[in-house]
């Protein structure tokens, strides 16, 4: 029931939401598939009730939770008969709250199990237990205290950010939570949001759990992972599903400053990507060794606009000097796998105003971050693009698009700043990227 009810009663929540109510399907008879008219859970009035959860017991009584204007959280219980046992009521703690995204399941014992995040100060996650047949169920409200057999225990409460907690209950009784955690306490996932689990055992004599696994993180590499889901077997083996970056492509165009002011960022900028000591001290790993290494498909190019006098003497040292392609023949071809790296190449020729622009200054970032975008989806909506130039960059089709200009100066022939042809280049780069969805 659980599974066949969640999808139309979240359906129905984003149908009617501007009302601020509530509503849900009773189940469908024998093996018939029966779409009754929706009933009324509960009337928010003025508040905005919303992320509403729902899970059945062994009695067939639904129980539904909901976020009522993310303050507080709510509960009620309604029979199979659409009759409601227990009117909407307040289950979280008097005080500020931002509830986001709660979560529930029903034990053997018809106990109710709920998880949420709480936004408010420092992000928390936070765990339930309720126990609805001690309650009167005749169709009144009750309270968190009658309602509460374990009242508002707090999971984990660390720096960083921490959000969308799933639950699911073992054969003995035993709570498994798992949710996005962007605590990173040695800094090392660059506050990328990871996957974290802990297990809990509910102690209901003294209203508390004891934490058996405490905040214990499951995915040590670097990406971004998120929306965990959790589901334990009748083996009482815990699975854990979630989104993942890894195993994904991206593809990162630098459109580089080559005027001769531009020495010290572009031996950083090699040693960011590829890897090696920075001008200031310190070594870094690299973009591309340390994504690699976390399985995900990274393909460059660093392309550097010419100021038709010399390149920076750093292209050539350093971090730079293995990938220094200038003078090599144009690519006509897109990276791949087993050909992953364009290295450092020379820019002849950008876009602005509709045309082939050819500065003298090294510094048009504006019209270079315009040209690597219509590369993919030129004017005329095409893709591949055909920009106006004589030459395009051929950007992987299956891959995220990433252009990122560095410069030390405007967009367009560098200083002065803020002229005319600066905001122009600069507005049709962004619609340039946007339309294409680099």
């Amino acid at each position: 029931m659980r599974a066949t009810i969640k999808p139309i009663f979240l359906v129905t929540i984003m149908l009617l939401s501007s009302m601020s109510t509530i509503m849900m399907i009773p189940e469908a008879e024998a093996a018939q598939v029966v779409i009754t008219d929706a009933i009324q859970v509960s009337d928010g009035g003025s508040a905005n009730d919303r992320a509403a959860a729902v899970a059945a017991d062994s009695e067939g009584n639904v129980h539904v939770i909901w976020a009522r204007s993310n303050l507080h959280l709510f509960y009620t219980m309604i029979s199979p008969r659409g009759e409601t046992l227990i009117d909407a009521t307040q289950i979280s703690n008097a005080g500020l709250h931002s509830i986001q995204h709660p979560d529930m399941v029903i034990d053997e014992e018809d106990r109710v199990h709920i998880t949420w995040a709480d936004k408010q100060g420092q992000h928390s996650i936070m765990y339930t237990a309720l126990r609805p047949y001690y309650t009167a169920l005749d169709g009144s409200i009750s309270d968190d205290v009658t309602l509460s057999a374990i009242d508002d225990f707090e999971v984990s409460s660390r720096a960083e950010n921490r959000d969308w907690p799933s639950l699911d209950v073992d054969s003995k009784g035993n709570i498994h939570i798992a949710w996005q955690d962007s605590y990173d306490e040695l800094n090392i996932y660059y506050q990328q949001p990871q996957i974290y689990y802990s297990m809990l055992q509910p102690d209901y004599e003294s209203n508390t759990a004891l934490k058996l696994f405490t905040e214990t993180l499951l995915t040590p590499i670097i990406g971004h992972k998120g929306h965990p889901d959790i589901a334990v077997d009748s083996n009482d083996m815990v699975q854990i599903a979630w989104d993942d970056t890894r195993g994904g492509k991206v593809e990162l165009v630098f459109v580089i400053d080559g005027s001769g002011s531009m020495g010290t960022e572009w031996a950083d900028v090699c040693t960011v990507v590829y890897g090696g000591n920075f001008a200031s001290g310190g070594y870094f790993q690299g973009l591309k060794p340390m994504l690699e290494e976390a399985n995900m498909t990274v393909y460059e190019t660093l392309y550097v606009l010419y100021d038709g006098w010399n390149y920076p003497s750093e292209i050539s040292n350093g971090a730079c000097a293995s990938r220094n392609f200038i003078g090599q023949a144009w690519r006509n071809y897109w990276l791949d796998v087993g050909d992953d790296s364009g290295g450092i190449r020379q820019l002849p020729a950008t876009v602005f105003n509709g045309g082939s622009y050819s500065g003298t200054s090294g510094e048009d970032w504006g019209p270079g971050t315009n040209w690597a975008c219509l590369s993919w989806m030129d004017s005329g909506n095409y893709i591949p693009g055909n920009p106006p130039t004589a030459n395009d960059h051929h950007w992987n089709p299956n891959s995220t698009k990433i252009v990122i200009p560095i410069s030390d100066e405007g967009p367009k022939d560098g200083s002065p700043e803020q002229q005319a042809d600066d905001l122009q280049s600069i507005n049709e780069a962004h619609d340039s990227c946007v339309n294409a969805g680099v």
